[in-house]
């Protein structure tokens, strides 16, 4: 039998469909695959949805237009609303379902917890981690939003130290400005303009000052200084090419603090915390001294921050599947293979389930484009776009190749009978009617939430956000 045709005979399964998932089953299904991606949400766009602000319109909307054209194809059955490991279990999926191979590609999801001692008793009340915070801040304003509610105040703490702490910073003073502008002036700026002109420039436009809408300055703590964040990757391994980069990463920090009036602490890593009547009121730091790289603690150095609101942005990481076996955070991969996952012969994990990170350490090992030219635009959301945009290509461009060599590998593997194919699209079918599922276009289109900014094109119909 040709190639070609034993292709056709095979199933694959793809657990995740965004950029990874979605790259994988676009390529599978042009190779003749019949391809099943099941998805944990009712949307397979995972970050570009959920974990990019939702002032990146257009960079949110080019990348769902493509995850669209790859997975709206006959030969790929999209399975939302199924979380592999809950609704479906790994070995039940891999032993009793017949797929030809499974390609694990779901994203770092997973926060990674505050290393403080008993801190997590405060989850979701006084500390929020950044997945579940960006979340919500995306799905707020949406009439059936049903998730976690925050409510952000003075005076907060971020700990972190790459573009997505600076995200989450941004978020707290957009949030509170725009909130006591309205109640204290009356005045009704939406958070895209607060994003684009930054706070500084619209309290200098209008006359005012922190102090005068009684507005404390959220605090970013890094355990670095501000050259050693990952905001600039450099060129090569040079001194001059790092020692550029640092540079870079410095300014960029200082236009954030510039323009989002947030208070910006180097060198200090968090040790303890304050509590009062089971609340938290305070963090303890202690300051540390970079010695060949190393942190090294800084004796007799501890202070306190007082806080009622502490967010962790300090990485993601994908979460564990039961039945996959894991180096710490990582998945286990085959000896020398970049791609093979430990203990089975036809699963495989592309993307962040192979990197065991987010996009935040994606981003320093394959974006190379955050330059000079950043800055000097002061952080428009074109040239920011751009650097997401090439760091998503290096993600598609190194599926494609694990798929090219994933494909191989798949043709060599037993051939699925008739009766297992059936088998398999009858499960899917079962899903897809418990759900109410008829086609993928039919489907996004009913589940892609109202977008933030149609609310503010049409104010009288908006709630409060």
């Amino acid at each position: 039998m040709m190639k070609e045709e034993a292709y056709k005979k095979h199933y694959v399964a793809i657990i995740g469909g965004s950029i990874s998932g979605s790259e994988a089953a676009g390529l599978l299904a042009q190779n003749g695959f019949r391809v099943v991606v099941f998805d944990m949400n009712k949307l397979p766009y995972g970050k570009i949805e959920d974990g990019l602000p939702n002032w990146h319109i257009n960079l949110r909307n080019r990348q769902i237009d493509e995850i669209d054209k790859k997975l709206d194809h006959p030969n790929i059955r999209f399975v939302p609303n199924t979380k592999i490991g809950k609704d479906i279990e790994f070995l039940d999926l891999i032993h009793n379902w017949g797929f030809s191979a499974v390609i694990i590609a779901n994203g770092a999801w997973c926060d990674r917890k505050l290393p403080i001692p008993n801190i997590e008793k405060f989850v979701d009340k006084d500390l929020i981690y950044q997945n579940s915070f960006i979340n919500w801040f995306n799905h707020k304003h949406e009439y059936d939003y049903n998730g976690k509610n925050y409510f952000i105040k003075n005076n907060s703490v971020v700990i972190g130290g790459g573009l997505a702490s600076l995200d989450v910073v941004k978020i707290i003073m957009i949030e509170l400005v725009k909130k006591q502008l309205f109640i204290k002036k009356g005045i009704d700026i939406d958070l895209f303009t607060l994003e684009k002109k930054g706070i500084h420039e619209i309290l200098e436009e209008l006359n005012l000052t922190l102090k005068d809408l009684n507005i404390g300055k959220a605090k970013l703590v890094y355990r670095r200084t501000a050259k050693e964040m990952p905001l600039k990757s450099p060129k090569d391994e040079t001194k001059e090419s790092v020692e550029t980069a640092k540079i870079v990463s410095e300014k960029l920090l200082n236009k954030y603090v510039e323009k989002y009036l947030f208070e910006f602490i180097p060198l200090s890593i968090p040790v303890d915390f304050i509590e009062q009547n089971t609340k938290l009121k305070g963090v303890v730091f202690q300051k540390v001294e970079l010695d060949n790289g190393k942190i090294k603690p800084v004796e007799n150095s501890l202070f306190t921050i007082k806080t009622e609101m502490l967010i962790s942005s300090i990485g993601s990481i994908p979460e564990r599947i039961d039945g996959l076996y894991y180096d710490s955070s990582t998945l286990k991969m085959q000896d020398n293979e970049e791609y093979h996952v430990y203990g089975f012969r036809n699963v495989f994990a592309i993307g962040n389930a192979v990197t065991g990170r987010g996009n935040i350490q994606e981003s320093k090992q394959h974006g190379k484009e955050m330059t000079e030219k950043i800055i000097d635009k002061h952080l428009t959301e074109d040239e920011f776009e751009k650097w997401l945009l090439n760091l998503n290509n290096q993600i598609k461009s190194n599926v494609n190749k694990q798929i090219t060599s994933i494909v191989d590998e798949i043709s060599q593997l037993e051939i699925q009978p008739e009766s297992i194919i059936n088998g398999i699209i009858e499960k899917t079918d079962q899903i897809h009617k418990k759900i109410r599922y008829t086609s993928y276009s039919e489907w996004t289109k009913k589940h892609t939430p109202v977008r933030l900014e149609d609310f503010t094109k049409n104010k009288e119909h908006t709630k409060c956000i």
